[in-house]
């Protein structure tokens, strides 16, 4: 269950890192919407003041539109802040965890290896398995090589 668990998270960051999705980033698109929105409704009260009553209460109306602008404004630029922020936290935590606890200390896996080495024989497993610890650290090398080169 906990294996499951885990899996789902890397799952989860690795979108996070991605696409840089986060609970704060909906929560700006809500209110991006309701001010742009609000904003529209307001230019075109004022639209319809203007055309109506040539210069009175459409003041009042594009300032209120002004205002709602503006906060439409602000919010895409927290948008756009809290974006970058979740894909960077996103990219660290996958980072650290990588480097955290070894999927080869992962007591399924250990017990797998066990009857592997129980059924086939020490003298055939340990050679495969050295060679594929050293072709697991040569992948490892070239990814952090190749994530050092894009940064």
């Amino acid at each position: 269950m906990a294996m499951f668990k885990n899996w789902m998270r890397d799952i989860a960051l690795a979108i996070q890192a991605r696409s840089g999705v986060s609970a704060a980033l909906f929560f700006w698109v809500v209110v991006i919407a309701i001010a742009s929105l609000t904003a529209f409704a307001f230019l075109c009260v004022a639209a319809y003041d203007w055309l109506t009553v040539q210069f009175g209460a459409v003041y009042a109306g594009l300032i209120m539109a002004g205002v709602f602008l503006l906060i439409a404004l602000i919010g895409a630029i927290v948008f756009a802040v809290s974006r970058r922020r979740a894909k960077e936290r996103a990219i660290l935590e996958r980072a650290a965890r990588a480097q955290g606890s070894s999927w080869l200390l992962d007591p399924k896996i250990l017990g797998v290896a066990m009857q592997a080495g129980r059924a086939l024989g020490w003298e055939r497993i340990i050679p495969v398995a050295l060679l594929g610890l050293l072709a697991a650290q040569w992948a490892r090398e070239r990814r952090e090589s190749k994530s050092d080169d894009t940064a």
